[in-house]
């Protein structure tokens, strides 16, 4: 099934194309290449004009994005999906920084729920602090504004 053509969704999809093709140093005319499509072709998806789904599969693939990604951000995705460099068929999903630091604080919250009847729910909270600016520390995880 074709994605859907709204104005807004091919203008987000060409800014990620293009911002994906700069950071892997490439022109527009090595990225049509690669994909085996005219340039005049490539240049309608980075000037936010719909292209065939085929089409928007063989830039993938020389973005090493995962397939479907351009059809995800044509229906409202705000990143694609990188295609991890080692693993056939592999693919790391997006983590935002204040999604990460909820997850492990999310983590840290159940394991001590689980281990101890006795942390009140202030240990709790401040265990968790402890543990996300500990790992903000060591570079594990970026640094986030929090409330």
């Amino acid at each position: 099934m074709a994605p859907p053509h709204d104005e807004s969704a091919l203008q987000r999809l060409a800014k990620l194309v293009e911002q994906r093709r700069v950071a892997l140093k490439m022109n527009k005319i090595d990225v049509a290449r690669a994909a085996e499509v005219q340039i005049n072709t490539y240049s309608k998806v980075e000037d936010g004009k719909p292209v065939r789904p085929m089409t928007y599969g063989k830039i993938e693939d020389v973005l090493g994005w995962a397939h479907g990604s351009c059809s995800d951000i044509l229906r409202g995705a705000t990143t694609a999906t990188l295609i991890e460099n080692g693993a056939p068929g592999g693919a790391i999903s997006p983590i935002e920084a204040g999604d990460l630091a909820a997850d492990v604080a999310e983590a840290v919250q159940n394991a001590a729920i689980a281990v101890s009847d006795s942390l009140t729910a202030g240990e709790i909270r401040e265990m968790k602090r402890r543990v996300v600016d500990e790992l903000v520390k060591r570079g594990k995880i970026p640094k986030i504004d929090r409330d």
